[in-house]
């Protein structure tokens, strides 16, 4: 079977129709077939940032442009947009991102400086994110440097934010960015030049594949499988028609399964039921990373520590399955039945994931320890969503990650706390039904033992931060 599909997309400022393998790296066609080594293969997991790319999908009359590891992207998925690599940011003079690294030392042995220059740009040119010194930090999360360590590239950021604070607005950002002489002049056209384009990849009349691989954001297919997806059917879950935002019917919230962790946190529905999201994402993944991994993908993974699958478990989620003609809902907390084993057909994918929109009386909390303090796997995680009213719990949803083979609904806890008081004696009798519900095994990551004690202080801590007028530290420990 020929594999190889036509894909029409802009690479920096050349309109291009590939005839490649839609499952193939954007990493790999930038330095094998184009010959654009700027972009370094570094770690290819997505985790060092060293072969970051600005991806540019139109919406509306505007192009929206994100960072994201080119390690981790299929080709098809270029079908009808913008790909930048660090050479189509070069003009002839160097950009105010560029002379703040040359001139605050930001470069040594210089193999990690695309990365770190294109991910700054793209800070620069996404007019949601803070130009500050904290949304410099925060653009450099994903980029790893080994001979700096990092004061002089921290230097250069705080630098680009004093050269153009106030310089840039929210309506034009691109358009102010290329006055600045921040990016070359095409990107003011693009957007006109995009429409023109195809999104679909045109593929040939043998593709057609009877069960192809799912890709959604790659994050794990490629780390695993990636030298030999080129070689194999597939099906881009992102590719083609913009993925919408979150809906809100029926007193519930409605998320496409494709919708990136950022997108997620980005959402003004998702932020005002979880206010936490953003922070929590921060702990989650680097902005590149969070860019390319979805929430379906973090759940049809299965692993017994997915962060976004425990907080999504303790909003009682539930899910909307589909596989050929056939649909059908599930909740999340019946959708894993062993160790990465899924009441799911090879050939279903989940389409949404829906849960209840947060009230008045509505406590979230979501918990995690790690080796790291951010950007790690964790040892334990833990997320729990309260109903309160008149110093009552009405309903109760509690959930734990890394103690079970699978990401655990605590199902015994949640209805022993339901309708009942907010006292100290109740959270330590659900505590201690929790702590019945799973057996945990020691690993790499913890003894068995760790891990409870995780587990119960990570419980005792979801109390402690929902309920701070009621159950105080002073309380707990009355209690012990």
């Amino acid at each position: 079977m020929n594999l190889k599909t036509s894909i029409r997309f802009i690479l920096n400022d050349e309109e291009i129709t590939a005839w490649e393998s839609p499952g193939r790296l954007v990493l790999d066609y930038l330095r094998e077939t184009r010959r654009l080594t700027g972009t370094k293969e570094g770690c290819k997991e997505g985790d060092c940032g060293a072969c970051t790319v600005l991806l540019g999908t139109l919406e509306g009359v505007k192009v929206r442009y994100t960072p994201m590891p080119s390690c981790l992207i299929p080709m098809g998925e270029l079908a009808g947009k913008h790909l930048v690599s660090v050479e189509g940011l070069n003009m002839e003079h160097l950009s105010p991102v560029q002379d703040a690294m040359v001139d605050c030392g930001g470069t040594q042995c210089g193999y990690c400086t695309p990365g770190f220059i294109v991910a700054m740009t793209g800070w620069l040119m996404d007019e949601r994110r803070p130009l500050d010194h904290a949304g410099a930090k925060s653009a450099i999360s994903g980029n790893l440097c080994r001979c700096t360590g990092y004061r002089s590239i921290k230097e250069a950021g705080g630098k680009v934010v004093e050269q153009l604070s106030g310089k840039l607005s929210k309506e034009n950002r691109v358009a102010d960015l290329c006055g600045a002489g921040a990016l070359p002049d095409y990107f003011t056209n693009i957007a006109e030049r995009l429409a023109g384009l195809t999104s679909a990849v045109e593929e040939d009349s043998e593709y057609a594949p009877e069960r192809p691989l799912f890709i959604g954001g790659g994050t794990d297919l490629y780390v695993q499988r990636g030298e030999e997806i080129p070689d194999q059917a597939v099906q881009l879950l992102n590719c083609g028609d913009s993925i919408p935002p979150v809906i809100e019917k029926d007193g519930k919230l409605i998320v496409d399964a494709r919708m990136s962790f950022q997108a997620f946190g980005d959402d003004p529905l998702i932020q005002e039921t979880i206010p936490e999201i953003e922070a929590y994402n921060e702990l989650i993944a680097s902005w590149p990373i969070r860019t390319r991994a979805t929430l379906g993908g973090n759940i049809c993974n299965a692993s017994p520590i997915a962060d976004m699958t425990c907080l999504l478990l303790a909003l009682d989620t539930e899910l909307r399955i589909t596989g050929g003609a056939e649909t059908r809902t599930l909740p999340l907390k019946e959708f894993f039945l062993d160790y990465k084993k899924l009441a799911k057909e090879p050939d279903e994918i989940i389409e949404t994931a829906s849960f209840a929109k947060a009230g008045k009386g509505t406590r979230i909390n979501w918990e995690k320890v790690s080796k790291r303090a951010v950007l790690d796997i964790a040892t334990v995680n833990s997320a729990a969503r309260f109903e309160v009213s008149d110093g009552f719990i009405l309903e109760a949803h509690l959930a734990l990650g890394g103690v079970a083979a699978i990401p655990l609904y605590l199902k015994e806890a949640s209805k022993a706390l339901t309708n009942q008081p907010l006292t100290a004696d109740v959270v330590f009798s659900t505590v201690d039904i929790a702590l019945s519900e799973f057996e945990p095994i020691s690993d790499v990551r913890g003894s068995a033992d760790y891990k409870r004690l995780l587990a119960r202080q990570l419980l005792l801590a979801h109390f402690l931060k929902c309920f701070p007028e009621t159950i105080t530290e002073e309380v707990i420990y009355a209690a012990l």
